[in-house]
């Protein structure tokens, strides 16, 4: 790397602890800093730079003051430290069978730039022995996640990850056996709960059996550009934040379905935001995109009219075990697809537009019976309603079931690092393929707290534990796009396509349809 491009690096990585430091996160601050402390001596540039950087990370040091812990290394005892010193003391530590110290001195040295791999290892070693598994799969996964690790390495560190998941056998079990039912009802839980029903009950009963009319402006003027009537036929879904409804437009009976933003959402978008956004979507043309047609009205509510599939991605996950390894990476690929088109697209008045899902999960996906083929929808509305009603949409607001698949940078802002947005739906995907994957979500919790540390401060289980079967491409594919750091997620999902193809040739490329239908089978539906 360059000199100036390396000495940029370490200001952007100084800036990173100055961001830490003010979200009042002085163990994050002291980390980075070690860690950069003992790097630029080992480093090549210029003398004036080395110590531009180290009076900036001395301030920084100093500013956290009181805020240091008892355990934080000064500036000077910094300098003075021996990392090779610590690494041995941590190896005689182990033969002691004095764990807990030797997992600290061990992580000094990985800070100060010392064989931070072997040192990280060992801490997971050493995590194994006092039984703490979840701090152990921390430290493996860290050394799984390095691309400089040759095959053999990847297996053994693999192997001791497995052994772990393995000893945290009854609480995978019960996650596993209770995947089904937990999953079920995380896909049922919005119809079945009580509050949600008596948030959105009087629009249901009200809707259904009467007549929806297009949205027009001052003008007379629709967005479909005639004036269409629909009845409501059906009810299709009840969420905690919207109502899907089957819609049939009486001059020549065609279907439709209608949503409407309700719950915690009514009115979080003033008719103009909304249509709008419906307008852009409807310009879009994309095979792998839910196709718009309307937006109705029914008594001061606005039901966007869409087409109607009827099969979602989280109907197919409530059984709780993964697809087939081809299926997943065939319908993969056609999220990506659909994400592409999104990102980056001609609309039909011939400007280039983009817009970014962020709020991807699989009950955005759905999918017919026949075929293999699925579409996205809702692309754009949540950076609508963010930006309307931001308060609707904060994430301590959200149902704990809608927290596995959002991005660290969701939870702690300041992580985007300036990063666009395609980032966020780098990240949301790989939630997606990993439980489409496994059977089971990434992250799992019972509170917005252990949410954020897990998708902000942790690694998922690799799906490769879960699966043997799973080649290593596309274990290494899913963890890339669940990186912490945006930076080291792919670029964009053109990329992530392009990777797939590679691997997977026959399954992008192939129907697949007796596949899809015997895993349709399978689950019963």
């Amino acid at each position: 790397m360059p000199p100036e491009q390396l000495v940029k690096e370490f200001f952007v990585r100084l800036t990173e602890a100055r961001l830490y430091m003010e979200q009042g996160l002085a163990d994050g601050t002291a980390e980075i800093i070690k860690a950069i402390l003992g790097e630029i001596e080992a480093e090549d540039f210029p003398h004036a730079a080395k110590e531009e950087i180290r009076s900036y990370a001395e301030s920084l040091l100093n500013s956290l003051g009181t805020q240091s812990d008892e355990g934080a290394v000064s500036f000077d005892e910094l300098k003075a430290t021996d990392p090779v010193q610590l690494y041995n003391y941590g190896l005689a530590l182990i033969d002691g069978q004095f764990w807990e110290e030797a997992i600290k001195e061990l992580s000094l040295a990985a800070d100060l730039g010392f064989e931070p791999l072997k040192c990280r290892e060992l801490c997971g070693d050493c995590s194994v022995k006092l039984e703490r598994w979840q701090e152990a799969f921390g430290y493996y996964q860290y050394v799984y996640s390095d691309q400089s690790l040759s095959e053999e390495q990847k297996k053994s560190i693999l192997a001791k990850i497995a052994k772990c998941s393995q000893e945290q056998k009854k609480e995978h079990a019960g996650a596993s056996a209770s995947a089904k039912t937990g999953v079920e009802l995380r896909a049922k839980s919005e119809l079945n709960n009580p509050s949600v029903l008596s948030l959105n009950s009087y629009l249901a009963d009200s809707a259904l059996g009467r007549t929806l009319t297009s949205w027009t402006d001052q003008t007379g003027n629709s967005l479909s550009g005639c004036v269409h009537t629909y009845k409501v036929t059906d009810l299709l879904h009840i969420g905690s934040s919207s109502l899907i409804v089957e819609l049939q437009e009486q001059s020549n009976g065609r279907k439709f379905a209608g949503q409407a933003l309700t719950g915690r959402l009514t009115d979080a978008l003033p008719v103009e935001r909304l249509t709008a956004w419906t307008k852009r979507q409807m310009l879009i043309d994309s095979r792998h995109l839910v196709r718009i047609y309307d937006l109705a009205n029914f008594e001061g509510h606005f039901f966007v009219v869409r087409e109607h599939l009827p099969l979602s991605l989280g109907e197919l996950l409530c059984e709780g075990s993964g697809m087939p390894v081809p299926l997943a990476a065939k319908l993969g690929y056609q999220v990506l697809e659909a994400l592409g088109d999104l990102h980056l697209h001609m609309a039909a008045d011939g400007k280039i537009r983009n817009f970014f899902h962020l709020d991807l999960r699989p009950s955005r996906i759905l999918l017919g019976r026949e075929k293999p083929h699925l579409k996205i929808y809702n692309g754009g509305l949540w950076k609508e309603i963010e930006k309307a009603s931001p308060a609707r949409v904060a994430l301590r607001e959200l149902p704990l079931v809608h927290l596995s698949y959002r991005a660290p940078e969701q939870f702690r802002v300041y992580l985007a690092r300036r990063r666009p947005p395609v980032f966020t739906d780098i990240y949301l995907f790989g939630t997606l393929l990993y439980e489409m994957l496994t059977g089971v979500p990434a992250f799992k919790a019972s509170s917005f707290e252990e949410y954020e540390i897990q998708h902000c401060e942790q690694y998922p289980t690799p799906p490769r534990v879960w699966r043997s079967e799973i080649p290593e491409e596309l274990n290494e594919l899913v963890m890339r796009c669940l990186a912490c750091d945006p930076i080291k997620r792919f670029r964009s999902a053109t990329q992530i396509s392009l990777a797939l193809e590679k691997s997977f040739p026959t399954a992008v490329s192939r129907a697949g349809d007796d596949l899809y239908q015997k895993y349709l089978d399978k689950l019963g539906i």
